[in-house]
This record gives C-alpha cells, structure tokens and sequence, in this order.
C-alpha cells in the first residue's frame, strides 16, 4: 500500500492555505469588500460563502493534525464533514437555482440561462463523487488525501474565473473555458507529480478525469447533450 510521508502533510495543508488565497484574491472586489453590509446579495450567496470557506478550512486542518499525530481530534473533525460535505452540494444546487432565475431574466433566450448552468451545476456532481471516493478510502491515508485535495483543487475554478474577468475582461464564454482548464491542468500537475515520482496515480488519474469532464460539458453547453438534460433538470429542481 502506498505510503504517505509526513511532509505530504504538511504541503496539504499549504495548498489548502493557497486555495483560500485564490479565492479571497478572487471574490474581493465581487464579495468581500462590502463588508459588512453586503448590500445588494442574495441569503444564499452568503450561505455559499460560509460553506466554502469552512469547506476549505477543514482541508487546512485536517493534514496539519495528521502532520502532529493529532489523530484523535483528526477523526473528531472529520465526523463534521458528514454533515458539512452535504451542505456543500446543497449550496451549489442552491446559488445555482438563483444564477438560472436571474439568467431567465436577464439573457436573450431560456437555452443561455440553461448553458449557464453548465458551469455550476456539474461541480456539486464532482464534488459529491470525490468526497464519496475519500470516505470510501478513508482507511487509506494515501487515496483520502488525495480526493480530498481533489475537492479543493475544483473549488479555485470560481476564484480563478472572477479573476480573469476583472483583469483580462474576456467574454464570458471564452473566460469560463479558460477557467476550467485552468483548474484542469491544475490536476494534471498532481497527476503527473505522481507519475514522475513513480506512486500510485489512480486517485489523482481520476480527479484529472472529473476536472477535464466539466471542461468538455462546458463546451458542448448549447448542444442537446447538455441542453435537454438540464433543461429537464431546471424543471424538475428548480
């Protein structure tokens, strides 16, 4: 079995750390700097937030407990991640039932606020299947990390995105495609690191998979591959 070396704790707790950088450097101008009357957002926006930032504090923690052989209080906070893990899918569902509402309106025709979602939507599918993939690997310290950083790793995509729109002011399609590659390639490195260092690189093989999916639904957004499926979606959930 594939052994994890008590460095590898401490370098994930670091790109926990450089996550949360993204996305306070991210969501500054767009959210944080109406601090604190946050005049103009939505209840749910800000349900979104908290859960994200406890989402990615538990990713900072949990390795640097592990790192000092904390291992009881590791267990004790990883029990919190039944409840929280839920609470992450449900505020993606929920800031994306809000996007699609607004998009109805503001949009030309119903097939943009449904290509929309397509950018939203598909990250509570993958994050869902890679926290279930680390619970289910949880006795192997190595496979749990690394689904683990995988949810982290999917997490920087609206970071990333708003600052490409605030510094690059590229159209909204274009900007959202270099995001997810972006956030792709970002799992491409891990699996590559793990390919050069010769280890096991299921885990990450599989994070990189999930991460270049969301690419390709991006991409075929307006085709009837996504447009009927979500369409059906929306008017079911939303």
């Amino acid at each position: 079995m594939q052994q994890v070396h008590p460095q590898e704790y401490n370098r994930a707790s670091l790109i926990g750390i450089g996550i949360l950088i993204i996305l306070t450097w991210g969501f500054y101008r767009t959210y944080l700097m109406f601090f604190p009357t946050f005049e103009g957002f939505l209840i749910v926006q800000h349900f979104h937030g908290a859960i994200m930032v406890l989402w990615i504090a538990l990713l900072i923690i949990q390795p640097w407990l592990m790192s000092r052989k904390k291992y009881g209080i590791h267990r004790a906070i990883g029990k919190t991640s039944f409840i929280l893990a839920p609470l992450v899918v449900l505020s993606i569902f929920l800031i994306t039932k809000a996007m699609y509402h607004a998009n109805l309106q503001r949009l030309p025709a119903p097939s943009d606020a449904v290509a929309i979602t397509a950018i939203s939507l598909p990250p509570a599918g993958i994050f869902a299947i890679l926290y279930s993939l680390a619970i289910a690997n949880r006795q192997r310290t190595y496979y749990h990390m690394r689904y683990m950083i995988g949810t982290g790793i999917l997490m920087i995509g609206p970071g990333v995105g708003r600052l490409i729109r605030l510094y690059l002011e590229l159209p909204m399609g274009i900007g959202a495609a270099i995001t997810l590659a972006t956030v792709a390639l970002a799992g491409l490195v891990f699996l590559v690191l793990d390919l050069v260092h010769k280890r096991n690189s299921i885990p990450n093989l599989i994070v990189t998979g999930l991460l270049v999916l969301h690419l390709i639904i991006w991409q075929i957004r307006y085709t009837p591959l996504w447009q009927k499926p979500a369409e059906i979606f929306a008017s079911v959930f939303f």
